[in-house]
């Protein structure tokens, strides 16, 4: 009878290398955003991005009557 090996039946880790972030980017992310979540980094970055090309609009603050 061979010994139970602990472990045995438990998946392997997913690979923690970063799909979508290259180097450079997770040092600076790293170096300009200490502590912040790379996603909404990321998220922010793609926005004004975007506003900037003019391929998304900038929201309008409603004033006025109500």
């Amino acid at each position: 009878m061979t010994a139970a090996k602990p472990g045995a039946n438990i998946p392997a880790k997913p690979s923690t290398r970063r799909r979508y972030i290259t180097p450079t980017t997770e040092r600076l992310l790293r170096d300009c955003f200490p502590g912040m979540v790379p996603a909404a980094v990321v998220e922010e970055a793609v926005r004004q991005h975007a506003i900037r090309e003019g391929r998304l609009t900038v929201p309008r603050k409603r004033g006025g009557r109500p």
